[in-house]
């Protein structure tokens, strides 16, 4: 693992700037987009992140994917495994930090986690089979706001005067949570991970004035529609799960 701490340390120090700051560490896969998420990266750390890339590569065998992050204080390397064309597993691993990441993988045992990883696929085709005939229980954004009439007067009253960003309210199992967005279009793209979450937005307020009802259930229903393709993070956003 050292070798991929020496280089996250690299792009700390070397290239902060490269790293956005909204969507949080660079995320490299085997199949990685070096034109896309590492573009910002100088020529020389994105040669050797790719080098490393191409020695992962070949030491993790080919039913094998892996998820690097890096660019933050915490980086990490996870192994996914794919089960036929519709099943998906990932799971962190425990690596030793101070050793070589290439010594560890030699080390490891892939047939058992092959085996952990086809039971995980299959826990999740389960799951997949069971939302197809569980009922939605999301609730409306009216029905919503009608359990938390006062604490949504509040927050649009507090947020009035603050026009320049996106403003939500929601609820969750640990209570009533506040959060701000820089513009719609990023509230827009959160808005599918924060419903997976089930997270449920009582308001939403922008240039100081909440949106109409209608106006947030259409946005739920646009993030509806891009999770139709993860069929557990749709059931989950759905209540399903």
């Amino acid at each position: 693992m050292k070798e991929i701490i020496e280089l996250n340390s690299r792009i700390l120090t070397e290239a902060p700037n490269a790293v956005p700051k909204d969507t949080g560490p660079l995320m490299v896969t085997r199949e990685r987009d070096t034109d896309g998420e590492l573009k910002g990266l100088p020529a020389d750390i994105k040669a050797d992140l790719e080098g490393l890339c191409e020695k992962l590569g070949k030491a993790i065998p080919n039913d094998f994917g892996f998820t690097m992050f890096v660019g933050d204080y915490n980086p990490s390397l996870d192994l996914t495994y794919s089960d036929g064309g519709q099943t998906f597993g990932s799971w962190p691993v425990e690596w030793d930090t101070k050793r070589s990441i290439f010594d560890q993988l030699r080390e490891f045992n892939w047939d058992e986690f092959r085996k952990r990883m086809i039971a995980g696929c299959q826990e999740f085709d389960a799951m997949r089979e069971a939302s197809k005939h569980a009922q939605p229980t999301l609730p409306s954004t009216k029905t919503i706001q009608k359990w938390f009439r006062g604490p949504m007067e509040t927050f649009v009253k507090a947020k009035r005067k603050e026009t320049t960003k996106i403003h939500v309210l929601m609820c969750h199992a640990d209570g009533i949570q506040e959060r701000s967005f820089d513009d719609m279009e990023s509230f827009c793209s959160k808005l599918p991970d924060i419903m997976t979450l089930q997270f449920l937005v009582i308001t939403v307020v922008a240039g100081g004035k909440p949106l109409p009802v209608q106006k947030i259930e259409k946005l739920k229903e646009q993030a509806l529609k891009e999770l139709e393709s993860m069929p557990i993070s749709h059931a989950k956003a759905l209540g399903k799960l």
